[in-house]
């Protein structure tokens, strides 16, 4: 595939930067990849596997040249690193995200980015993010959904450009938008984290046999709590950053709970089966 950029510079070098890094290069998507990131043992350990040309530390210096920018940072930063670059950037230059939110971060390039910087939503739909560097793979993406989001300010090129690199890395590309995308994932991601959380404490608190509990939990409740032992250190704020839809998805099951309840005190064993 011919070049798509001349030079990518990739804000944040942990998982999903260091893939998409590798396929950058890997598939001469662009002539030169700049990392960048603050922890200088995740530059120095992308330099040493090749993963990209430069490692600074440093925004003005790793944005001035590029004209791709990937934020690949946690979600929780993004709004904050896109209010820091604006002034860094160069005309033309197309931004991009890798988080697992979209209408909050569109909102936020709509507000703080030149007229002349195109900014396009990327989610990768990966369930690796908490790992460092050392586990990037540009195989990360394959075979992957990955979701694009544009918000009123939409250039054709920019997202038929991104496009093309997601779809280079493997990825199953498809468009979205934003509200229903962050709905959608309150659903499949955020409402389970806060599900199994729920189901840890009550096993225990229900019953008062906390030390206990492990010795008497079925397979399922052992696997959710493995899953629990999983969950990222930044559940609270990407729980956080995606409130909004997240209540709205709440106050459904606030009512389907409240059914239930009915159906177990008041109703029968055919009302029951009917809300299962």
């Amino acid at each position: 595939m011919a070049e798509q950029f001349g030079r990518a510079a990739i804000v944040g070098l942990g998982l999903k930067g260091g893939s998409l890094a590798m396929v950058l290069r890997k598939k001469r998507l662009v002539k030169e990849v700049i990392g960048i990131d603050t922890d200088a043992t995740a530059l120095t350990k992308a330099l040493h596997r090749d993963i990209v040309d430069q490692a600074v530390g440093d925004l003005e210096q790793g944005l001035s040249q590029a004209d791709l920018v990937v934020l690949a940072v946690p979600t929780h930063s993004t709004a904050d690193v896109l209010a820091d670059i604006p002034s860094h950037l160069q005309v033309g230059a197309v931004v991009c995200d890798l988080g697992r939110i979209k209408g909050p971060v569109l909102a936020k390039a709509a507000e703080v980015l030149p007229q002349e910087n195109p900014f396009v939503g990327c989610h990768p739909v990966v369930f690796e993010e908490e790992k460092d560097i050392d586990e990037a793979y540009p195989a990360l993406f394959q075979d992957r959904p990955c979701i694009l989001t544009s918000g009123d300010r939409r250039d054709e090129e920019a997202v038929k450009k991104i496009r093309e690199v997601w779809e280079a890395a493997g990825s199953k590309v498809e468009e979205m938008d934003p509200e229903v995308h962050d709905r959608l994932f309150a659903v499949l991601e955020d409402l389970p984290i806060l599900f199994l959380n729920l189901v840890c404490k009550a096993a225990g608190q229900v019953s008062g046999y906390v030390d206990e509990i492990d010795d008497y939990s079925s397979q399922e409740l052992k696997e959710i709590t493995r899953l629990v032992s999983k969950v990222s250190p930044h559940a609270a704020e990407r729980l956080w950053a995606n409130r909004k839809p997240l209540v709205h998805v709440l106050a459904y099951y606030r009512l389907k709970l409240k059914e239930l309840s009915e159906a177990l005190q008041e109703g029968s064993l055919q009302d029951l089966k009917a809300l299962l």
